[in-house]
């Protein structure tokens, strides 16, 4: 084998490794997340798991509560899980919570612009909405890509 080709393997078998670290890394932050949320995760549905590392893992999860199963969401994006039955694939789940986000990011700026929401720095929460806002366009560009998802076969429904 040339210098050059072991070059490559060995700069493959790096990326490989690095890819394989930070999916452990990323299952061990939404294991966390979710016992937070009173979640214990049974496994997962790897066929129906979706990451493009180091950007962003979309896992479907399945809950040792019998029959809730639940969608997470991890990576540079907020850690967030929904109950499996808002999306059918991971596509779908990224567009729902891009969505949910901008609704929750417009309830809370309205709630601090009438004064509902009474907090000694008003100042981060409202740069909470806003970064929230940006990560949702984010999700909703990345859930359009018809390029990235045509190599998984997910179409746009």
């Amino acid at each position: 084998m040339s210098q050059q080709a072991q070059a490559e393997a060995l700069s493959q078998e790096e990326a490989e490794a690095k890819i394989k670290r930070w999916n452990q890394e990323e299952f061990v932050k939404i294991q966390k997340f979710c016992q937070s949320q009173g979640v214990q995760i049974k496994g997962l549905k790897q066929n129906m798991c979706q990451c493009l590392p180091p950007v962003i893992g979309v896992w479907y999860i399945q809950s040792a509560t019998k029959g809730e199963d639940y969608w997470v969401i991890s990576g540079d994006f907020p850690t967030d899980l929904a109950n499996a039955s808002v999306a059918k694939n991971a596509r779908e789940a990224l567009r729902y919570f891009s969505m949910s986000w901008q609704i929750k990011a417009a309830n809370l700026e309205d709630a601090l612009a009438e004064g509902k929401i009474q907090l000694n720095d008003k100042e981060t929460q409202q740069k909470f909405a806003k970064d929230l806002v940006e990560k949702a366009e984010k999700l909703y560009v990345i859930s359009h890509d018809e390029k990235l998802w045509a190599q998984v076969g997910l179409k746009l429904s």
